[in-house]
C-alpha cells in the first residue's frame, strides 16, 4: 500500500542551506523563465525572493502540450547537479477560496497576511529508503489571486516559511 507521501509526491512529480537573497535565477533543462509563463498565464506569477544560492531552477508547464495558455505551472528547485527535488511550488489561478484541509496534522499559517495551512507528512521524523530524514510537508495558500501550493521532503517546515514568506509578484 502507498504511503501519504508516496502518492502525494507521485501526483506532484507528474505534474539547507542558509537563506540569501536571491540572484540571477539558474534556470535548467531549458525551461521557460518566469518573465515568459508571466505573459502565458491570466493570474499573478509569484518567485521566491529568498532561495539558496546553490538551487537552480526549472519550470514546469500544464497542460504539457500546450505552448502559450497555460493553466498552471510549477517551479521545481534543484540541487546545483540537478540531482536533488528540494522544494516544488505549484501556482494557479484562484477560481474558489482556499479550504481547510481536514487532517489532524493541519495547522494554520499566516503568509504575507493571508490565511494559510500546512501539512506535515504523516511519516515527518522517519528515514526515508535513502536514509534521508523526512521533514516538511505541504503548505498550501491565496496570494494575489493565485492559489499557491508548496511541498517539500527534504526541507523543514520553518524553511518552507520563510521560501514562502519570500514570494512577490514578478512584475
Amino acid at each position: 500500500m502507498l504511503t501519504l507521501k508516496t502518492t502525494l509526491l507521485l501526483v506532484f512529480f507528474l505534474q539547507l542551506p542558509l537563506f540569501v537573497q536571491a540572484k540571477e535565477i539558474e534556470y535548467n533543462h531549458n525551461s521557460f523563465t518566469l518573465s515568459e509563463i508571466k505573459e502565458k498565464v491570466d493570474f499573478s506569477v509569484l518567485s521566491p525572493e529568498k532561495i539558496p544560492d546553490d538551487w537552480t531552477l526549472e519550470i514546469k508547464t500544464y497542460p504539457m502540450e500546450e505552448v502559450k495558455n497555460f493553466t498552471h505551472f510549477r517551479l521545481h528547485y534543484m540541487n546545483k547537479d540537478d540531482t536533488y527535488f528540494h522544494v516544488g511550488i505549484k501556482q494557479q489561478k484562484e477560481t474558489t477560496k482556499l479550504k481547510e484541509p481536514i487532517t489532524p496534522n493541519t495547522e494554520k499559517v499566516k503568509i504575507n497576511g493571508n490565511r494559510g495551512f500546512f501539512t506535515a507528512w504523516g511519516n515527518s521524523g522517519e528515514l526515508d529508503k535513502k536514509g534521508e530524514l523526512i521533514t516538511g510537508g505541504i503548505l498550501r495558500w491565496s496570494q494575489d489571486g493565485t492559489i499557491i501550493e508548496m511541498l517539500s521532503t527534504s526541507i523543514s517546515k520553518e524553511m518552507m516559511l520563510e521560501i514562502a514568506s519570500s514570494m512577490q509578484v514578478i512584475k
